[in-house]
């Protein structure tokens, strides 16, 4: 029974790893290559530069950075396939039982 348990744990928490998984690859990969094949235009050939204030105050340069969502989408794809890999195998020992 104890054991049981853990599988249906196991296998809601594999189910999820593999949604945040997929949805963190869909922001950080597809969407920006969807958009960019859509729109016809390569990110690398930007050439703007904001300044802002510089007149009357002091002045801001705002540069953009990217969000460390690969490591998130590393992270959860890992956990996904260490769950499948498991159930996978304890399914496999079931059935010679």
């Amino acid at each position: 029974m104890k054991k049981e348990k853990l599988i249906k744990i196991i296998t809601i928490f594999t189910i999820l790893s593999a949604l945040i998984t997929f949805i963190s690859a869909f922001f950080s990969f597809l969407l920006p290559l969807y958009l960019s094949f859509k729109l016809k235009d390569d990110i690398s050939k930007s050439e703007i530069v904001e300044t802002i204030g510089g007149a009357d105050g002091p002045t801001a340069i705002y540069i953009s950075g990217q969000s460390s969502l690969y490591l998130v989408t590393i992270i959860f794809l890992l956990l996904t396939i260490l769950g499948i890999i498991y159930l996978v195998i304890n399914k496999h020992k079931k059935s010679y039982m």
